[in-house]
């Protein structure tokens, strides 16, 4: 990976009035994830975005049903309230949050577009991967990373390839491009938790069968089954379909400490793999690439996850103050995972 020379493209939308106190999907998190970026003296690497447009109707629209977002848009009139047993909260402010959000993104993979030399992180929320078409589910209003491939693609990118690392599958993501041939989807994911999709047969349909693949990991999988997956799945899936522009669904929900989930990826783990997907970008989308914060609950293994990622892409060594994960990995499990995967999807 060539680090990158430059301050890497940062948005920041805290969304403070989309707040529910004791929520694990709090206005804290994004607060507390720049706390950490400055205490590790990283903010001078950052280079951050001005205010950008809420997204608009219109490039809702090239992800969502019309019916959900004005039937969105009209529940703020009873918010608060919830959308789903997750649960998925709303304020009066939850609406126009979930469209700064989206247009922050938006606006990143534009800014991404223009200036491919350096990489791009959005710190938003609420996250989005598992909006569906026609539905909120999972903390998640509208669906930040597919709406920003869209957004790309409508400005001459042909091939879009989404790796999601999040703990928990993006079924939204999925959903969206399920049948799409010009986007590609990598889940990693803990099986048999929330939402309960992403298993190995899901693989896309129609013209985007073999376009979906996911990777449902066993419990107390980690730094190493990250490590295989890139690998074994993520690199040659890359290689096999030539993406122009790469994004990351990046939830650090997957690290030891969360206590929404069972996976074990440490500070560490996150640094490896996303110095990965840089030699990704680098190999195939002239640097275009861009991390979008999904979940991660733990604010201390969040903050950690985040500067992470920024180390890596900035040339540093990890930041290992959390310590390695406390237990050993099944690693006949997650090998036997990673055969069953190379082999349905013609890896090999």
């Amino acid at each position: 990976m060539t680090p990158s020379a430059r301050p890497i493209l940062c948005v920041s939308v805290p969304s403070p009035a989309h707040d529910l106190a004791e929520h694990p999907e709090h206005a804290g998190r994004v607060p507390a994830i720049l706390s950490a970026v400055e205490d590790d003296g990283l903010l001078p690497e950052l280079a951050f975005l001005g205010p950008s447009p809420l997204a608009s109707r219109i490039q809702l629209g090239r992800c969502h049903a019309p019916s959900y977002v004005e039937g969105l848009e009209r529940a703020m009139a009873a918010a608060p309230g919830f959308l789903d047993p997750a649960p998925t909260y709303v304020t009066p402010d939850s609406y126009r949050a979930a469209r700064e959000a989206a247009g922050a993104c938006i606006a990143l993979v534009e800014a991404l577009l223009a200036d491919p030399a350096r990489p791009g992180l959005a710190l938003v929320r609420p996250p989005g991967h598992h909006a569906r078409p026609g539905g909120a589910m999972g903390f998640c209003l509208l669906g930040n990373i597919a709406l920003a491939a869209r957004a790309a693609q409508d400005r001459g990118i042909g091939r879009v390839m989404i790796v999601d690392f999040d703990v928990h599958h993006g079924n939204g993501t999925q959903e969206i491009f399920y049948a799409d041939d010009s986007v590609l989807f990598v889940s990693s994911h803990e099986s048999g938790i929330y939402p309960g999709t992403g298993f190995e047969d899901e693989i896309g349909q129609g013209p985007g069968r073999g376009t979906t693949i996911n990777c449902p990991f066993p419990a107390l999988a980690g730094d190493r089954a990250m490590r295989e997956c890139l690998r074994r799945i993520i690199v040659p899936a890359a290689e096999r379909f030539r993406p122009e522009l790469l994004l990351v669904s990046a939830g650090f929900d997957a690290h030891f400490r969360d206590p929404l989930a069972s996976l074990q990826v440490s500070g560490s783990g996150y640094h490896a793999l996303t110095r990965g997907l840089a030699e990704l970008a680098d190999r195939h989308c002239q640097g275009r690439l861009a991390f979008v914060l999904e979940g991660g609950y733990d604010l201390e293994a969040l903050g950690n996850g985040v500067v992470n990622v920024l180390r890596a892409l900035t040339g540093r060594p990890a930041e290992t103050g959390l310590g390695p994960a406390p237990w050993p990995e099944p690693e006949a499990k997650v090998t036997a995972l990673l055969d069953r995967v190379v082999a349905r999807h013609g890896l090999d």
